[in-house]
């Protein structure tokens, strides 16, 4: 959606979008963080395992992606996003 909006905005290179996204995603996601601490609704065990495991995943799936064709992980974003959808329409018609 952000991607999208910096297109709709005139931007038009990917970049640049794809570097002012993440920052913007960052501050959202730290407004999000501060608002929970705040409230006293993080439960720290559970979400310090969740951060390193984040943390790990995003480093390594960064490390494996630079690694692989290009095509072949569109052809599985693709797949798993085609899978997920024909999975929760089936679901929400009750047929699963």
């Amino acid at each position: 959606m952000i991607l999208a909006s910096l297109g709709v905005m005139g931007m038009d290179n990917i970049h640049e979008m794809n570097g002012l996204k993440t920052v913007l995603q960052s501050l959202i996601n730290g407004v999000a963080v501060i608002t929970f601490i705040i409230a006293s609704a993080v439960v720290w065990l559970p979400a310090m395992v969740m951060i390193v495991g984040a943390i790990v995943g995003g480093f390594g799936g960064a490390y494996v992606a630079r690694r692989l064709d290009a095509r072949l992980i569109r052809g599985f974003v693709i797949l798993v996003g085609v899978s997920m959808t024909i999975y929760f329409f089936l679901r929400s018609i009750g047929k699963l």
